[in-house]
């Protein structure tokens, strides 16, 4: 038997392998709010411009596509 893989002891290793490696990231891995309080007060300032700009780039979006969609009612297609 030396030469055979034991199936059994194989699937059950490379389930704890995969588990503890799925747990370390967790582990390991900061939140969103853990990163964003540990950056410096300059990089704060900097990650609060973009995310208004990506806020404010958002509602321009909603804004132009509700103008669309009610410019559009009642107009049939050009074909």
């Amino acid at each position: 038997m030396s030469g055979k893989i034991l199936w059994g002891r194989w699937l059950g290793v490379t389930t704890i392998l995969m588990g503890v490696g799925y747990t370390l990231l967790k582990v390991a891995t900061p939140t969103e709010e853990e990163f964003y309080n540990s950056l410096s007060p300059d990089l704060k300032r900097k990650v609060d411009e973009v995310r208004a700009q990506r806020a404010a780039l958002e509602n321009s979006k909603t804004v132009q596509a509700k103008l669309e969609a009610a410019s559009d009612d009642g107009k049939d297609p050009y074909f």
